[in-house]
């Protein structure tokens, strides 16, 4: 394959994911991963993609991150689906904190009846959680993202790592072998923080997220409980997965618990 075809491709599969990893790319355009590093250091000398943390995402960042209202209406179905797994894990009358993620969102209609106490960054989901029968809610405090609706910064990870609940939920921005990634830090602190005031954590993500990365790191996969998502991943992931045992679901039935 010449080096400009290669370059262009990686350009496309950049285009239709979030990110990728090198390892993802390498195997993609049956490549070393020393070909994908030297070929993603050209597209970034022409300001094409941005590399990260073990891959790379295009430098035009804004083109792949949505705002609120786009990231709602994609794939709503499927997000439906997780969602409805995610509320049959949790038990009635429990605690949880909530991310701002669609797919999280996607959960709540499900929790009808649990009577469970709510965190959420969210001014979205807090709205949409106020409409549940018995429930108790909190809104963290902190600054607003106008665009995304969400509510970041020192004063909402501090109020976070005062809490100690039952489950956290968590939309995910990309995931892989070396862990759970998101595009910025200021939502990556406080999804982390989420992540360390729980018993258990429960992730949910799309096939498109999965061996992709991103430039702020959230957490290893050892600190995840369960991952749900729509397809089965590839089988080095799943591998991953069980070595730090993380529980397995997809929308198709299939289980991997891991011991």
């Amino acid at each position: 394959m010449l080096i400009e075809e290669r370059l262009s491709k990686i350009k496309t599969i950049l285009e239709q994911q979030e990110s990728a990893s090198m390892d993802y790319l390498a195997e993609q355009l049956a490549v070393s991963k020393d070909t994908i590093r030297r070929d993603l250091i050209k597209l970034e000398q022409k300001n094409i993609v941005r590399r990260i943390h073990g891959g790379a995402m295009l430098a035009s960042r804004e083109a792949l991150i949505f705002d609120y209202q786009e990231r709602a209406n994609r794939d709503q179905q499927i997000k439906e689906q997780m969602g409805q797994l995610a509320a049959e894990m949790i038990k009635s009358n429990s605690s949880m904190i909530l991310d701002s993620s669609t797919t999280v969102e996607a959960a709540i209609p499900y929790l009808q009846g649990k009577g469970v106490l709510a965190i959420t960054n969210s001014l979205t989901h807090a709205t949409l959680l106020a409409q549940l029968d018995n429930s108790e809610i909190s809104i963290l405090p902190g600054k607003l993202h106008k665009k995304q609706l969400f509510i970041y910064g020192a004063e909402t990870v501090q109020k976070i790592s005062e809490y100690s609940v039952d489950y956290t939920l968590l939309g995910v921005f990309a995931i892989s072998q070396d862990g759970m990634f998101i595009h910025t830090e200021e939502e990556g602190l406080v999804k982390r923080q989420m992540v360390r005031q729980s018993k258990k954590v429960i992730a949910l993500a799309d096939h498109t997220k999965i061996e992709t990365t991103g430039l702020f790191k959230i957490c290893s996969l050892r600190e995840l409980d369960v991952l749900i998502t729509d397809q089965m991943p590839p089988q080095e992931f799943v591998a991953a997965l069980e070595e730090n045992n993380v529980e397995l679901i997809t929308l198709k039935g299939e289980k991997h618990e891991n011991n």
